[in-house]
């Protein structure tokens, strides 16, 4: 999420558009979202700018795609960077987030 998708989601519920709950729902994935196998820092875009790039040695193909998926699915954090990934963990990647990538 970065700032701009702060501020709208913030708005939504001030005009009565978002609820409380899905507001509630929205925020709790911030800061991070703890996948077993990686931490993935949804709060990085409203720090830094851009969102986590994921650093794909030393991660199977499907870790890579679900990391992905999970940025994906957080607005603000597209596009994602997946940096020194192999054939298989782009294809992976890109297969499992058709719609995102």
């Amino acid at each position: 999420m970065d700032e701009a998708n702060l501020r709208e989601l913030l708005d939504g519920l001030q005009r009565g558009e978002v609820s409380a709950d899905d507001a509630v729902a929205a925020l709790r994935r911030l800061p991070f979202a703890d996948l077993g196998f990686a931490r993935v820092d949804h709060h990085r875009a409203l720090r830094q700018g851009m969102a986590e790039t994921v650093f794909a040695p030393g991660k199977d193909a499907g870790q890579c795609a679900a990391i992905v998926a999970e940025l994906l699915a957080q607005p603000g954090n597209g596009p994602v960077v997946l940096s020194r990934a192999s054939a298989a963990q782009v294809a992976a990647a890109m297969a499992a987030n058709a719609d995102g990538v």
